[in-house]
């Protein structure tokens, strides 16, 4: 086995008093896609978002690359740049064209030049289709056409791990396949990728492994076939009876 690119363990967050996780492990190893599902308010997306400390853990460790990133002189801005993140509600910037939008953190932390940031965003937009929306603004696209940008986004700074928070959540139904495929081909290619989802069959067909996150606690993990044919507890049984 390689080793892991994150390693994460006894993680734990509370808010004004309540435990949102309870010392979660994980391991996240490099090209895998690790599936993070469980109930609303199980603690999923503060998992996630802990890892790139937009939320601070209360106690845990976090080594991302072998570098503790909790250390107190850790470099957040420098993990930032390894480890992208797709939010549910895009962020695009709306006064910003698309083009601008992905190639605006590139640039600004001098991850590459102007021309060369400029030239692999067009390559990126070629790849999902969406080459003639360079010179538009947020405004001008559809749910699923921000949330690719977004993705995109992501993947012009050449992270080596991205997060996904729920990234079909606030699409339109007949807009999240165009998000899912794209999300597929990167698993295939071999982005590393944490995605927190309630696609249920879409993480049947992709992940390689499941994370089941319930009332804070790694209720149950593994690959996914083993999961959802035999599930090792009664709760991930009657998770899946009602999403299923």
């Amino acid at each position: 086995m390689p080793e892991p690119l994150l390693t994460v363990r006894a993680l734990r967050k509370a808010y004004n008093g309540r435990t949102v996780l309870d010392g979660v492990d994980a391991d996240v190893f490099p090209g895998e896609a690790l599936f993070v599902l469980g109930p609303s308010g199980g603690g999923k997306s503060t998992f996630l978002r802990c890892l790139n400390l937009l939320e601070r853990p209360d106690s845990g460790s976090i080594a991302f690359m072998g570098r503790d990133i909790l250390a107190p002189h850790a470099d957040v801005n420098a993990l930032r740049k390894e480890v992208g993140m797709v939010f549910q509600h895009f962020n695009l910037f709306p006064h910003l064209t698309v083009l601008r939008n992905i190639t605006l953190a590139p640039t600004l932390t001098k991850r590459a030049a102007k021309r060369e940031a400029e030239a692999h965003a067009r390559e990126l937009l070629a790849r999902i289709g969406l080459a003639d929306k360079a010179d538009a603004y947020p405004t001008q696209l559809s749910g699923g056409q921000k949330q690719r940008i977004a993705i995109v986004r992501a993947l012009a700074m050449r992270p080596r791990l991205v997060l996904f928070d729920e990234p079909t959540s606030a699409l339109d139904p007949e807009m999240v396949g165009e998000v899912l495929t794209l999300m597929k081909q990167l698993a295939e290619g071999g982005l590393t990728m944490i995605v927190v989802t309630h696609e249920i069959a879409f993480a049947r067909e992709v992940a390689d492994r499941i994370l089941f996150i319930d009332q804070g606690r790694v209720a149950a993990q593994g690959d996914p076939d083993t999961l959802f044919s035999s599930p090792p507890t009664l709760r991930l049984r009657d998770f899946l009876a009602k999403v299923l």
